[in-house]
């Protein structure tokens, strides 16, 4: 390939079979992308950093399988040994320093673009076909869903083959709000605890965040803005839907303002405190989707990007509590108080939550308490009045977003992060920590967004497919827990959300990155051995 490449695609590797089967996950990602930039004609270079290989096993040039004609993709191995690997004070229990690797090809990179990916990811022919439009502008940190497919992707398959298998073998997607287990097709499916029974009929689709809980085993699903539930016919005719809703602390103790929408009519509006329950009426037939929003939201509390409008608890069907007149809508909704044992279990599960947090959190705990708008009112009589109640002050309004950054796509962000090349370098790429690699991504998402390359989320078809790996090989929601017990069984410690989410806050306050490496990052002051294949 002669002159400068549009596009530099940069990974790091080992043969060491990390998270099982690891040369045939990654034949599928080398072999795809080559025969999709040939096939689009996308000037590009495959940068693999084989960091510390190990002195038992052939070199990945030896070990995988490389075609004839390359097309417009150079490929090029930069090898890491083992005697500088060996530098690292937790090289012993480390053999991969994930992030420190991709930034020496980050470093050595040419092309314009630089895309910092994984060795077992597949892109969509639509994601292939859009690069080669060059239409990538600087300034922006592009972004996209993962999903996450089956591992037994057919390896000499042609890549359309491949495609189609991931396509109709899905585990779960990796969205902005979180990780959703989906059906095989890609349709949403509830998770093993949700706020739905199992065979209840209905579905969260998009806007909500992944399930939560406090004090197992109650559940939860947030909801930001906007969120759609979706739905099969009741078990048997004439039932209401129910909803136990409780407003959030976005919408800043002020009451929810909830509007419900069946397609083709009016939203109904609601309005409320506090934990209530809704019931839904419907005239024959039963909807498919519900789509639920909020209005004038926007506060954020402890830190957490996420605007958390308002959380359900439960949804199901219920048989009608009474008749209902006929209307010219096709949807009635009414507000039930929660029983007395709910609201007996809800304090009880506070209490335990906040001891559990004081217990374990730390020197300092931030906490949220929730404030009835009565109690608001009463508190701002004392606000500023040195102790004196009765006297009436102005309260000065405060940030809606203060003490959290922006709400980024930060999950699966080691898979898919692309900038111009000078982004790349004005940052001094990925944080160069002697940790463990996770969410050292996340926090130079954060850099790039408050250093001027705001984020941009490429949308469906376009696609990258995760081939899945071993569990506690890398992190996936199933493997957490034993993830972490290997991380900390060898000694390893790793960046946590918390201080990843209070770095960025500071970069939002300031309006500017942290750069957290020298003027030597990425190993630039080090010859390292290169080798191009098929020169």
């Amino acid at each position: 390939m002669s002159g400068e490449p549009y596009l530099s695609v940069v990974v790091a590797a080992r043969n060491d079979d990390h998270g099982g089967n690891l040369l045939a996950r990654m034949q599928i990602f080398v072999s795809g992308w080559i025969e999709q930039a040939r096939r689009y004609g996308i000037a590009s270079e495959l940068i693999i950093v084989e960091w510390n290989p190990p002195p038992d096993r052939p070199r990945l040039i030896e070990a995988l399988r490389w075609p004839q004609d390359l097309g417009p993709c150079q490929v090029r191995i930069i090898e890491v040994p083992p005697e500088l690997h060996a530098h690292y004070p937790h090289g012993d229990a480390l053999p991969l320093y994930q992030m420190i690797a991709k930034n020496a090809g980050i470093r050595r990179a040419r092309g314009q673009f630089v895309l910092a990916t994984n060795i077992d990811i597949l892109i969509s022919n639509e994601l292939a076909e859009y690069l080669a439009t060059r239409r990538l502008e600087r300034g922006r940190m592009y972004r996209i869903d993962r999903h996450d497919a089956m591992s037994e992707v057919p390896v000499d398959a042609p890549v359309e083959g491949q495609l189609a298998w991931c396509g109709t073998h899905l585990i779960r997607i990796n969205r902005r709000e979180g990780s959703f287990r989906v059906k095989p097709d890609g349709r949403p499916a509830l998770e093993a605890r949700d706020a739905a029974a199992p065979d209840s009929g209905f579905v969260f689709g998009r806007g909500w965040y992944a399930v939560e809980s406090h004090i197992p085993p109650e559940v939860f699903r947030w909801a930001g803005e906007s969120a759609e539930l979706l739905l099969e016919d009741p078990p048997e005719p004439g039932c209401e839907l129910a909803l136990e809703v409780e407003p959030g602390p976005s919408i800043g103790g002020r009451p929810l303002q909830l509007e419900i929408e069946v397609a083709g009519e009016a939203p109904v509006c609601l309005t409320f405190d506090g934990r209530q329950r809704v019931r839904l009426r419907f005239t024959s037939p039963y909807p498919k989707r519900l789509q639920l929003r909020t209005k004038d939201a926007g506060v954020r509390v402890c830190g957490d990007p996420r605007p958390l409008n308002f959380r359900v608890f439960h949804v199901e069907w219920e048989r009608a509590s009474a008749a209902g007149g006929e209307g010219a809508r096709s949807l009635r909704a009414t507000l039930q108080p929660v029983s007395w044992m709910t609201r007996a279990a809800q304090m009880r599960n506070a209490f335990l939550h906040l001891m559990r947090k004081l217990a374990e959190g730390g020197p300092l705990v931030p906490l949220t308490v929730p404030v009835s708008p009565g109690v608001r009112r009463i508190m701002k009589l004392f606000v500023g009045s040195d102790g004196r109640p009765g006297e009436l002050h102005q309260v000065r309004a405060a940030d809606p977003h203060a003490g959290a950054p922006d709400f980024l796509h930060t999950n699966g962000c080691g898979d898919f992060t692309l900038l111009a090349r000078e982004h790349w370098f004005d940052l001094r790429g990925y944080p160069e920590m002697d940790l463990f690699s996770m969410n050292l991504d996340s926090l130079f998402c954060f850099a790039a967004q408050y250093g001027g390359a705001c984020e941009e989320v490429l949308s469906e078809p376009m696609r990258i497919y995760h081939i899945e790996h071993g569990s506690g090989s890398g992190w996936t929601p199933e493997g957490q827990t034993e993830l972490f017990e290997r991380i900390a069984a060898k000694g390893l410690s790793f960046l946590g959300n918390e201080e990843v989410l209070a770095m960025a806050a500071e970069m939002r306050r300031l309006g500017a990155p942290m750069i957290f490496n020298h003027e030597d990052w990425g190993l630039s002051t080090f010859t390292l051995k290169e080798t191009v294949v098929r020169e």
